[in-house]
């Protein structure tokens, strides 16, 4: 399988090195000439959960022109940087290539072919303009959940904290070819990947825990085991899932787990900082939109009141903003 993996991030970089095993004509396309440099110098240096370091060689550019068509192009990119990596579809897209969102959050192609009061309109917050729904056509998308647990160190090094499993699904519910093979590419690189024709709900499942956690980590700085455990987050917590399934019941989402089964399985991940906390630190914009604001418009869509997400989205955009004037 021709892959190409768009996005020199943690992630990007963890499917990148994996896949390059099994899919030796697997490349990552970066942003930065820098970054690529520096991979293609060394190769990428991984650091397993179990400690150990392997430098993987990897197929690495910043301009993926003379990569040619893929059958897979995976978009391991911040939701809000979407639109900057358009242009890097157009010399990798052939007529069945599938275009696979590798993604936190909400993504822009939720609507697609739900019933009112999503039929027909965008989502604003993940999607401004309808610029991704007009640039990429419905019929390619591949979604996609990861629960992996990485973080980046410099352009050529991460760390593989936790975490194996990908969930990949069509968002119309099909079985589809290209579903399977990515299925199995993913499988034969050693992650624990998986189908659905459910993927809405995959979404949901992981953004339960995501859209409180996230948020109120880069208000408190404390990492994940500190946020489960104290009593004054934790009830935080707790109010904003409450909130945010009733969202998810009225679009026809059941999350089976309980509020405290799901604080226990984010509690599993250890003192790890969220990837909202990480980008807080390194003056990176925030995936807010994504995490939490396309969750505040879908509330509106159904009609649920959702005032603690609104308070905890209030206070995180702020930080934001005052990060970035001072």
């Amino acid at each position: 399988m021709r892959i190409a993996v768009i996005g020199g991030g943690a992630v990007g970089c963890l499917v990148a090195a994996r896949l390059a095993a099994v899919a030796p004509e697997t490349a990552l396309v970066v942003r930065r000439p820098a970054a690529a440099a520096a991979i293609r110098r060394g190769g990428l240096s991984l650091t397993t959960p179990n400690g150990r370091v392997v430098r993987t060689p990897l197929t690495v550019t910043d301009d993926p022109v003379a990569l040619g068509p893929r059958d897979a192009v995976l978009l391991c990119v911040k939701a809000h940087d979407l639109p900057g990596v358009l242009h890097h579809l157009s010399p990798l897209t052939g007529p069945d290539t599938v275009v696979v969102p590798i993604l936190n959050g909400i993504p822009w192609w939720y609507p697609v072919d739900q019933p009112a009061p999503l039929s027909g309109r965008t989502l604003t917050s993940v999607d401004p303009g309808g610029v991704l729904s007009a640039a990429i056509d419905p019929d390619r998308v591949i979604g996609a959940v990861t629960h992996v647990a990485v973080e980046r160190h410099g352009d050529d090094a991460i760390r593989h904290v936790k975490g194996e499993r990908f969930v990949f699904g069509d968002p119309a519910g099909r079985s589809t070819p290209a579903l399977s093979a990515l299925v199995d590419v993913f499988g034969r690189a050693g992650f624990d990947a998986q189908a659905t024709p459910v993927i809405r709900q995959a979404i949901w499942i992981k953004l339960w825990g995501n859209l409180c956690f996230n948020p109120i980590s880069v208000l408190t700085g404390a990492r994940m085991d500190a946020l489960c455990h104290d009593p004054g987050t934790r009830q935080v917590a707790a109010r904003m899932m409450t909130e945010s399934r009733a969202v998810a019941e009225r679009l026809g989402i059941t999350l089976s787990a309980s509020i405290d089964e799901r604080i226990a399985m984010a509690a599993e991940i250890g003192a790890f900082k969220t990837s909202m906390l990480q980008d807080y630190e390194a003056g990176r914009r925030l995936e807010l939109d994504a995490i939490l604001g396309a969750v505040l418009e879908l509330a509106d869509r159904v009609g649920v009141e959702v005032p603690t997400l609104r308070t905890i989205h209030a206070l995180t955009e702020l930080r934001a903003r005052s990060r970035a004037a001072s």
